[in-house]
């Protein structure tokens, strides 16, 4: 479906806009997120057996412990996708303020690619056949 200049470059810039807008919002708040992770929640459920041992070595030091946070802000957010760690149950130990913000931080992320990708697929899809 052929659409005009104007509603391509306006589609183009929200998309333009909405990356833009993630790389400002996405960092600090996953940094802030990694760093303020309660030791609560580190002493219960990021030991062996959740964890491996490699995987408990090499995600105590940023950058790595930034994946340690995704795991959590998955399995906070959506707990089906928890089939080897049983960590399912995370929740009961986090602060209401740090489940927020993973569920903030997840459901921001996942708007933002869905959002780009959308965008630029139609971009790149209603070109074709012309």
């Amino acid at each position: 479906m052929p659409i005009t200049k104007e509603t391509g470059e306006f589609l183009f810039l929200v998309m333009m806009i909405t990356a833009m807008g993630g790389l400002l919002w996405q960092p600090p708040l996953w940094i802030l997120l990694t760093f303020f992770t309660p030791k609560k929640l580190l002493n219960t459920y990021f030991k062996e057996p959740h964890f491996s041992q490699g995987e408990i070595i090499f995600m105590s030091r940023f950058p790595l412990s930034l994946y340690r946070t995704v795991i959590f802000g998955w399995v906070v957010l959506l707990p089906f996708l928890d089939k080897n760690r049983k960590i399912r149950d995370c929740y009961t130990v986090m602060p209401i303020w740090y489940r927020i913000g993973l569920k903030v931080f997840i459901i921001s992320s996942m708007l933002i690619l869905f959002v780009f990708v959308g965008i630029m697929i139609f971009l790149l899809t209603s070109h074709i056949g012309k």
